[in-house]
């Protein structure tokens, strides 16, 4: 996954509803050996615009590639 992805998120939270949709603004790499997840920056389209959120990328599916 990286910026430009179209993702749907597949594990619920709070205001986030499972099945939403969004687009990877930005991803980051954790410093930490112990943290196996990348985490991604996303802006939801279900949700109020100009609001982004932070998931772990195993809480996204990829459903559209950026080329």
């Amino acid at each position: 996954m990286r910026a430009g992805d179209l993702v749907k998120v597949t594990r619920a939270s709070i205001g986030v509803p499972e099945g939403s949709i969004g687009l990877i603004i930005k991803s980051h790499v954790p410093r930490a050996e112990t943290i196996k997840w990348p985490l991604h920056e996303v802006q939801l389209y279900s949700v109020k615009l100009g609001c982004n959120r932070r998931f772990l990328s195993r809480d996204l599916e990829v459903v559209n590639e950026s080329r």
